[in-house]
């Protein structure tokens, strides 16, 4: 299934889900537009659960001192174990028109680093 008009691109058949703040996790995956996760053909049940867990992204950092939580990189770790379990319902319900690929989270192997 090619979209138009959704993205910067002028047709998109490559997508990525991917968790980030206040943003829907389904993205092109050409331009990395961030799309209306109501263009696609989803459960409302997934669709809730993609919001709870994108609703957690980010819980491993505190962001008063831009810093990496206490087990910051396990939180991270079940994140996107969550989110691989996820992207595994939406590949499913999505077929095979909409070719999709899962983008986990490594922020806190950045924060890790320094």
């Amino acid at each position: 299934m090619i979209l138009k008009d959704v993205c910067k691109c002028k047709f998109t058949n490559s997508f990525k889900l991917e968790a980030d703040f206040s943003a829907d996790p389904i993205w092109c995956n050409v331009c990395g537009w961030n799309l209306d996760i109501e263009d696609f053909p989803l459960s409302d049940n997934l669709q809730k659960e993609l919001w709870e867990w994108v609703s957690e992204y980010g819980n491993w950092i505190d962001l008063e001192t831009d810093s990496l939580k206490e087990n910051g990189l396990k939180i991270e770790g079940n994140h996107n174990e969550k989110g691989f379990q996820l992207f595994q319902e939406v590949e499913k319900q999505l077929g095979e028109k909409y070719p999709i690929v899962f983008v986990p989270s490594k922020s806190a192997q950045l924060y890790n680093i320094f």
